[in-house]
């Protein structure tokens, strides 16, 4: 007999192949972890709720500060809201990796292991829902700037929304890589903190870089925190050098923080 003539039950290799998944399936999986996080996330909304008034409280404090202390030519609230936004998305952190650690606390991570959904499925349908929390987030604390102290956002065109999509992105992925290899919730706090406030300090988000020591003047550029706020800034003031080199390392930090998370991440069964 002829090996064209062979029928497919007599071709072992091909009848032991199981039929291509559709597409639409693949899209569905994701809604529903997506919905399952956001639902998850809706019921409580409390840590976002506390960092939307505690960053709009600190703006109002620090604003004597700014003012004084501000760059010369450049608005005070235009320098302090962004480190306010940068600093308050940060210390979400642990929200964000709280999303990936809950799935071994509740013993739901074998489950999703064993499930059909990939590594590309998990993360996106975590990350959607976190993505939408944090910008609402910086809405809502340059709403109020603009509002309470005239923040001119109208300056920011197209470009402030897309950093804005960037740094929450770039947070959210952080976080998730912080949720998958952290065991416990008491390490995924203590780490989460320490690094907020570590890349806060260190990028001029909290106070000025000018009053800072020299050192940190010199290491500022090599965190994320620092070109997020300067690119919030750029949005704003039109500058298309420091926006673009902002969005490019910004964005470059999402795909590691995504590539680490995507290690350990349940891959289906």
């Amino acid at each position: 007999m002829r090996p064209d003539a062979l029928t497919r039950e007599d071709r072992p290799d091909q009848a032991a192949m199981p039929p291509r998944e559709p597409r639409t399936a693949r899209y569905l999986r994701t809604w529903a972890i997506t919905r399952h996080t956001a639902v998850l996330l809706a019921r409580d909304p409390g840590i976002v709720i506390t960092y939307a008034v505690m960053s709009a409280v600190l703006l109002v404090v620090l604003r004597p500060v700014y003012s004084r202390l501000s760059a010369p030519g450049t608005p005070a609230i235009l320098q302090e809201t962004p480190g306010m936004a940068v600093m308050f998305t940060l210390l979400a952190l642990d929200m964000a990796g709280q999303v990936m650690l809950s799935e071994r606390t509740w013993h739901t991570w074998d489950r999703l292991r064993a499930s059909r959904a990939g590594a590309l499925a998990v993360l996106t349908g975590k990350a959607l829902p976190l993505v939408g929390v944090f910008f609402i987030q910086l809405v809502v604390l340059f709403a109020f700037a603009a509002a309470t102290f005239g923040l001119n956002l109208a300056g920011g065109s197209w470009r402030l929304p897309v950093m804005g999509l960037c740094w929450a992105a770039c947070v959210t992925a952080c976080g998730l890589a912080l949720g998958v290899w952290v065991g416990t919730q008491g390490q995924l706090a203590a780490i989460a903190d320490i690094v907020a406030m570590v890349i806060t300090c260190l990028s001029g988000c909290l106070v000025p870089l000018s009053i800072l020591p020299r050192w940190v003047k010199t290491i500022a550029p090599y965190s994320p925190g620092y070109w997020a706020s300067h690119g919030f800034q750029a949005s704003v003031t039109g500058d298309m050098e420091v926006y673009g080199k902002a969005i490019a390392v910004v964005l470059g930090v999402t795909v590691v923080g995504l590539a680490i998370a995507a290690v350990r991440a349940p891959h289906g069964g």
